[in-house]
């Protein structure tokens, strides 16, 4: 009976600890991150992923409404893998909007996991911040 009662406790406690989520916000010294995406700059982010962090990470864009994202001519937006299997595979297109979030892709946790981003064609510019609750995240673990 006692050992029913622990193996019950231990299942209990793996599925709580693998439905966990984490919203990783990017590697950086501190808010604000300006991005500032054109043809010609494009701009990189970095999430550092804590160790031992089960998947999937997924990689997203929310912004609360309202909030100040300028962006002029072609707006779309390429995210290109820059390390781990798919280095150099564009992974996702997005155009930055306020009031929602956007999921952008999934992808197996690694350690560190950096993007590039850039205007997908044409002429354009997008600018933004990144601030805490504001901008691009790494969710990592079940969060959906």
């Amino acid at each position: 009976m006692r050992f029913t009662t622990v193996a019950a406790s231990l299942v209990v406690a793996a599925a709580s600890a693998s439905a966990a989520c984490l919203e990783q916000a990017p590697a950086a010294l501190g808010f604000p991150i300006n991005f500032d995406i054109t043809p010609s700059r494009p701009n990189t982010i970095s999430f550092q992923v804590p160790p031992n962090s089960v998947g999937p990470c997924t990689l997203i864009a929310k912004f609360p409404d309202g909030y100040p994202i300028t962006s002029t001519g072609s707006d779309l937006v390429n995210v290109i893998a820059l390390d781990g299997p798919a280095q150099g595979a564009l992974v996702g297109s997005l155009r930055f909007r306020a009031g929602g979030k956007t999921f952008i892709n999934s992808f197996a946790c690694r350690d560190v996991m950096t993007y590039e981003l850039e205007i997908a064609q044409g002429e354009g510019e997008v600018k933004f911040s990144e601030i805490q609750g504001a901008g691009l995240f790494m969710d990592v673990g079940d969060c959906y």
